[in-house]
């Protein structure tokens, strides 16, 4: 009997080491974080296909604040409405990515925003094949009941507020259409201003590529430097 009590109790002292040691990588690790946070959500993703709700809006959007803002320069000027936590971040300064707006011209200038962050050292994109591998997927919307040029919804690990999945939407109803004044360079910032909401980016009112508005800068120092600030600890 002694020696049936001693094994029990070295089960539980081997069990509550293993538990204690992966709670301690798992919070000490970043990468291992990110794997972690990226396994739930592909596991997720695939309970919801399986019972047939792909769309899963709720979950997505559960960190995203709406504030429709209306740009003071023109009436048919639209504004980015959307604003990430502050505290948002990935477990580390990469990501990957899969780009299928299903318009050449989205898809040129969202590829040209995925360059100019990448050429930035601050953050890497890694554009993937499918949007089952991607933990950003940047798609189009047509939509004019929203004043937003752009849109981001991201989710998150409520445990340490890590990004695990987004989604980045630009609209087409306002970006294609010439009575708002869009040319390529202004897609591509408001696609540059999407993305860097994906990576963690608030709107600020300085001259930047995060300026409410969303399309009248491209990325300057100042957000590189912002970024760097966030991912400084990972």
């Amino acid at each position: 009997m002694a020696e049936i009590g001693i094994f029990r109790l070295l089960k539980r002292l081997v069990v509550w080491t293993l538990i204690i040691g992966g709670c301690w990588l798992y919070f000490t690790n970043s990468q291992i974080q990110a794997a972690s946070t990226a396994m739930i959500w592909n596991f997720r993703q695939r309970i919801v296909n399986l019972i047939g709700n792909g769309d899963d809006t709720s979950t997505q959007s559960l960190n995203l604040s709406d504030s429709s803002q209306k740009n003071e320069q023109t009436s048919q000027q639209k504004t980015d409405s959307t604003t990430i936590p502050t505290n948002g971040r990935w477990a580390t300064n990469t990501a990957t990515i899969y780009v299928n707006t299903g318009n050449k011209t989205l898809d040129s200038a969202a590829q040209s925003a995925i360059q100019q962050w990448n050429q930035t050292g601050a953050f890497t994109f890694r554009p993937v094949n499918s949007s089952q591998q991607a933990e950003i997927v940047v798609s189009a919307m047509d939509n004019d009941s929203t004043n937003a040029a752009g849109l981001t919804k991201t989710s998150s690990n409520s445990i340490n507020n890590h990004f695990v999945h987004a989604n980045v939407y630009l609209n087409q109803r306002y970006l294609l259409d010439p009575e708002y004044g869009y040319d390529q360079q202004r897609i591509v910032n408001t696609a540059e201003h999407e993305l860097g909401h994906a990576i963690g980016l608030d709107h600020t009112k300085q001259v930047s590529v995060m300026q409410p508005a969303g399309s009248f800068y491209t990325i300057q120092p100042g957000d590189i430097q912002a970024v760097k600030k966030l991912y400084a600890t990972n």
